[in-house]
């Protein structure tokens, strides 16, 4: 009796597992649910059954529910994959358009009539620029292994970039128009008496005047080169935007925008 009082729990489920058992064993031998005593053990069994049967499909449900739950997740993950991958292809293929696009700019730069007959050119991509003077001045991939030198000219399909200021075997150093520093002797295109020295003016254009004070130019007229200096003569430099007469100096002062867009340049030809 002791050991029945100790273990009640046990005691009692093994109590109705046995009452089950005599159930369905009673059950067998009367047919089934055909009799009486079948029918009541039927509904025993079922009645003690089915919160079981509920725990079981419960527990199988939850499990379903937790796979289910990951097959989502990682289709989720791959669907993401593939997202980025469509992504990166389409950046890769906007990058090979503009790199085409500049290449094809950069054909017209070998082929300037201001350097035919006489130089050679070759490729250069900018690899670093001066974070305090943003395209003023800028470092190119192509040095003195590739025969550039000091003062050789820049540009690209668009017109004049600027000149080389220093070299090292695999770099260049390249002072644009845009470099205060950096005076280049204009002529206007449709008026070549017109002409003039321009430089850069710290804020992403030129500023410059004329030699002749009666000179006559207006807004829209291009410049180019004079082929005094250092420049050869006839290389595009850029539209005049402003004119205006300075009557201290007796100067007619001019403000000019570049034709090279030097905040989407990446490449570059230097005639050696």
């Amino acid at each position: 009796m002791n050991w029945f009082k100790r273990h009640k729990i046990f005691a009692a489920t093994a109590g109705v597992v046995l009452l089950l058992c005599l159930f369905v064993f009673a059950s067998f031998l009367m047919g089934g649910g055909s009799t009486i005593l079948g029918k009541t053990t039927e509904t025993i069994i079922t009645a003690i059954e089915k919160p079981f049967s509920a725990i079981s499909g419960g527990i199988r449900s939850t499990f379903t529910g937790i796979f289910q739950y990951k097959t989502v997740l990682q289709e989720n993950e791959d669907l993401k994959a593939q997202n980025q991958e469509l992504q990166q292809q389409n950046l890769d293929l906007t990058l090979t358009k503009e790199e085409l696009a500049q290449l094809k700019d950069l054909e017209k730069a070998f082929s300037f009539k201001a350097f035919a007959g006489h130089q050679t050119a070759i490729a250069g991509r900018i690899i670093s620029l001066d974070n305090s003077n943003p395209f003023q001045t800028f470092i190119i991939d192509a040095g003195s292994a590739k025969g550039v030198k000091k003062n050789d000219i820049v540009v690209d399909g668009n017109g004049l970039v600027g000149r080389v200021r220093d070299v090292g075997k695999q770099w260049a150093k390249v002072a644009s128009v845009l470099d205060e520093n950096n005076n280049v002797s204009f002529k206007v295109l449709r008026r070549a008496s017109a002409q003039g020295i321009v430089h850069g003016d710290g804020n992403g254009k030129l500023a410059g005047y004329l030699l002749n004070g009666d000179a006559k130019v207006v807004e829209g007229d291009i410049l180019v080169t004079s082929g005094v200096g250092l420049y050869p003569e006839g290389v595009r430099i850029g539209k005049v935007t402003k004119v205006s007469f300075n009557k201290d100096l007796q100067l007619k002062e001019i403000e000019v925008s570049p034709t090279v867009q030097f905040t989407s340049l990446q490449k570059v030809a230097v005639f050696i």
